[in-house]
């Protein structure tokens, strides 16, 4: 059964990359919290509120959703931001059953009630 299902994505800005290219990714937590994410450890990002809702998703479930948020198709993608990139590693999806961490492989539950004072949510 389709649900709406919101993406989140730690956000780099112009601002930020051009700070990251000119003093590294250690530069800023939310920078850091990137690269953490990319390797599946989202507690720093988490914590800092660095994560932003992006999209949301029309999916019979996260791994349906992962599949729209890559290859389509882009009629089931509502973009919130125009910064929305495909779903990866580190992002987080959430559906009818609570939040999820992309992992290198599947996925991690993480506790949505907790997250949500730091997201960012349309």
């Amino acid at each position: 059964m389709p649900q709406l299902i919101k993406v989140f994505q730690i956000v780099i800005d112009k601002h930020l990359s051009d700070l990251i290219n000119k003093e590294g990714w250690d530069c800023h937590v939310k920078a850091k919290s990137y690269i953490e994410a990319q390797e599946g450890r989202a507690s720093i990002a988490l914590a800092n509120g660095c994560y932003t809702q992006v999209a949301n998703i029309v999916a019979d479930d996260i791994n349906h959703a992962f599949e729209v948020g890559n290859i389509g198709p882009a009629d089931r993608v509502n973009k919130i931001t125009s910064t929305m990139r495909s779903v990866s590693v580190g992002d987080i999806l959430v559906d009818d059953e609570g939040a999820w961490l992309v992992m290198p492989v599947g996925f991690k539950e993480v506790d949505e009630d907790q997250l949500s004072i730091n997201w960012e949510s349309v």
